[in-house]
């Protein structure tokens, strides 16, 4: 089920009456993290019997918290599904239940189970406490009070829900509230049942990794042994004994966890094991049953990701044949989760490939693996929103009339008959309904908040719900810059997307240059969508004095597999030489003091940073450095091999990859940022750039390190953290760029 966040502004009513006027001085750090041009979270899922969506409604004052269904086709309230005030015929005094932040439906939309006290897990997953609400009866079951729940998913027929505890998988009888252990090895660091470990999650976007079968009679599960991966310490400084926390860490080139596949009997309570192989090194990147509630596909990748096969297996024996396989031997294969779509009664699947370069559609035959293109050209799909086999049409986004942009489009089932839904230059995030004549449109572009919408699939008479005119007010009252859209080619055939931000007030004499860049395959940043902080943030800084760029280099998504597969093997150095065009573009066309320019990164862009102040000294002023990959040696293995092959076959590509190779060459004005207690890119990358700065006998860089704090840099609201990180970055900025 497809989740989605539909916003509305929080208004300060005294403000608001008063049309007070706000200067560009009050535009500050403080209202931005603080929760002042904060939007209110409306969380909204579609229904799957009926075409009703529904969302999670709070008073903002003592009244209840409540999920209102409303049809699509009114837009208007129909029901009330659930309130935090439970009351039942024979009760004289409602219950007050918890605040709850999510909820999904049963397939046949008979329970709804509701998700209080969610908080991360990894880097995607999360975990909550779970309850189940029979919407008829009018009962409210606890899932568990042994501790937090991941992956939680109801059975085709609505009467179990599986859920992850403690690395096992566990059922609940709904009817019964009674729980059913599957699994009772399980736990966390030694094996996991039923969803990705960290490594996984991280390098390949895979979280719930089980499978109902479409009669409920089987789940089909991975287990992960993580065992044979080594640990890595992680210490947190809150107590007066600093504590070590130890996670399983598989950095380049060492062990990876064995991942075996087991088809589960529920009837029988019988484990059956799937033939994927004896090689532990090895990954297993997707499990997937056929509506014949015989057929398993299972997707097998090699470690050095060239070659990924997709196995037909026979869910009773447990025996696999290799029904198709993707290779790139000049590279590695793009691993798509979630990359199988039945069709046509289970005859053939849809799937997401680059075999031409770009990432398609493909119908798939389940007998003879015979694929049809679905689409083609220059242009990336983005996901599959649906299918219809009555009418036999996909439903898909894609980025075809524009990489920075996302529209819903409708296919047939042979690939003719494409049309475009969707309206509005910018970026749709949409659900279709279950019967396939309405969608849920959340539209945005960078410059303009989201508007929320119920559409007629034909893409006709939108019926808005929300719309924002109080944020675009008030934004306009603080003197707010907009950001500029600009292109500049990387080389004769690859053009790179950027957009820049100049101060709200125009400043006569030329400016510094500050080059906001991420980079990396996972992520564009240079898209035509609203971000409220992060882009609210840079127009900020921009009217502290300066021009503020981003950019997305070769290596990034939404362009082609060429465009983004031309770091292979040589990361950094593509990226360096797209970000010197950029900023020599941008010299050209602004009022830029060619003198003062600095490159600004987190995470890989943060590696970007480094690198530019090191292996490419001298071609920026000042770099800004958040969280740095410093030797990707010391990454998790998947994303580095996959960057740069197992370190045996190439210590060279890793060496010349790495900013500490080259501190001898650094000049000035480097300031490196680090969380203490991060998890995806270790503290020990920047220490160890610091470490060797030192030794080369380099002196003048700043460095400041979070205690015990995350990846993200990140705390509540208002969030400290990232008010504090700011200011120090304007302040460093201030002082190297005069």
């Amino acid at each position: 089920m497809k989740k989605l966040t539909v916003s509305v502004l929080i208004i300060i009513s005294a403000i608001a009456a008063h049309g007070q006027q706000k200067s560009v001085t009050n535009f500050d750090l403080d209202k931005i993290w603080s929760g002042y041009f904060d939007e209110r979270k409306y969380v909204v899922h579609l229904m799957n019997q009926s075409p009703k969506f529904a969302w999670i409604q709070s008073d903002t004052g003592a009244g209840p918290q409540v999920i209102l269904a409303l049809d699509f086709n009114t837009t208007r309230i129909v029901d009330t599904l659930f309130s935090n005030q439970i009351k039942r015929d024979s009760d004289s005094l409602a219950t007050t239940f918890t605040y709850f932040q999510d909820f999904q439906f049963s397939p046949d939309d008979s329970k709804i189970l509701v998700q209080t006290q969610i908080e991360p897990y990894n880097n995607i997953s999360q975990k909550a406490f779970n309850y189940v609400w029979d919407v008829d009866k009018k009962i409210l079951n606890v899932v568990s009070a042994n501790g937090k729940q991941l992956c939680p998913a109801f059975s085709p027929d609505s009467k179990y829900l599986s859920y992850i505890l403690d690395g096992n998988l566990y059922l609940m009888d709904i009817d019964k509230n009674k729980t059913i252990p599957i699994t009772v090895d399980g736990a966390p660091g030694e094996f996991i049942y039923g969803m990705a470990d960290a490594l996984y999650e991280n390098g390949f976007g895979i979280t719930k990794a089980y499978d109902w079968s479409a009669d409920g009679r089987y789940i089909a599960m991975l287990r992960f042994n993580e065992n044979t991966v080594k640990q890595y310490p992680i210490t947190t400084y809150e107590r007066s004994y600093a504590e070590i926390r130890r996670q399983r860490y598989p950095l380049a080139g060492e062990m990876v966890p064995d991942v075996k596949a087991f088809v589960y009997d529920i009837t029988n309570k019988l484990f059956i094991s799937v033939d994927v192989g004896v090689n532990p090194d090895q990954y297993i990147t997707g499990i997937k049953w056929a509506p014949d509630n015989k057929t398993l596909l299972v997707q097998k990748l090699t470690r050095d990701q060239k070659r990924l096969e997709v196995l037909k297996t026979d869910a009773i024996t447990g025996k696999s044949t290799v029904l198709f396989t993707e290779e790139r031997p000049a590279n590695y294969v793009a691993i798509q989760p979630s990359n199988i779509w039945f069709i046509d009664n289970g005859k053939s699947f849809l799937w997401l490939s680059e075999t031409n370069g770009f990432r398609h559609i493909y119908n798939v035959s389940l007998d003879t693996a015979g694929m049809q293109p679905l689409t083609s050209g220059k242009w990336e799909v983005i996901s599959v929103e649906g299918t219809d086999d009555s009418k036999k049409e996909i439903f898909y986004t894609s980025d075809e009339i524009g990489s920075r942009q996302k529209h819903l489009y409708k296919i047939g089932y042979d690939g003719k008959n494409k049309t475009r839904i969707t309206t509005g230059a910018g970026y749709h995030d949409v659900a279709v309904s279950n019967d396939k004549r309405f969608f849920f449109d959340e539209f945005s572009s960078i410059n303009t908040p989201s508007v929320y919408q119920a559409v007629s699939i034909n893409g006709k008479d939108p019926k808005k719900l929300i719309e924002n005119k109080e944020l675009k007010d008030r934004m306009k009252d603080f003197g707010i810059p907009d950001a500029d859209f600009f292109t500049v080619k990387a080389n004769d055939s690859m053009v790179m997307n950027g957009w820049v931000i100049r101060p709200y007030n125009n400043f006569k004499s030329k400016l510094p240059l500050v080059l906001y860049v991420y980079g990396g395959a996972t992520r564009q940043e240079a898209i035509d969508k609203w971000n409220d902080k992060f882009t609210l943030t840079m127009r900020w800084l921009a009217n502290q004095g300066y021009i503020v760029a981003c950019i997305d280099p070769r290596g990034t998504p939404g362009k082609g597999e060429a465009f983004r597969k031309s770091n292979y093997k040589s990361p950094g150095d593509i990226e360096m030489e797209d970000l010197l065009k950029v900023r020599n573009f941008l010299l050209r066309t602004y009022r830029i003091d060619t003198a003062n320019t600095a490159v600004m990164g987190w995470s890989y862009g943060g590696y970007l940073a480094a690198l530019a102040q090191t292996k490419y000294a001298g071609q920026f002023k000042a770099a800004v450095a958040i969280a740095p990959v410093t030797n990707w040696r010391f990454y998790e293995n998947v994303y580095s091999e996959r960057l740069l092959g197992l370190p045996s076959e190439n210590a060279e590509g890793y060496k010349q990859a790495s900013p500490i190779t080259f501190t001898d060459n650094y000049r000035e004005g480097l300031f490196l940022v680090h969380g203490t207690a991060d998890d995806n890119v270790h503290l020990q990358n920047s220490l160890e750039l610091s470490k060797q700065l030192t030794n080369s006998r380099k002196s003048n860089f700043d460095q400041h390190f979070y205690a015990d704090k995350t990846h993200t840099l990140s705390d509540g609201t208002p969030n400290i953290l990232r008010i504090s990180l700011y200011t120090r970055i304007n302040d460093f900025l201030k002082k190297e760029l005069k």
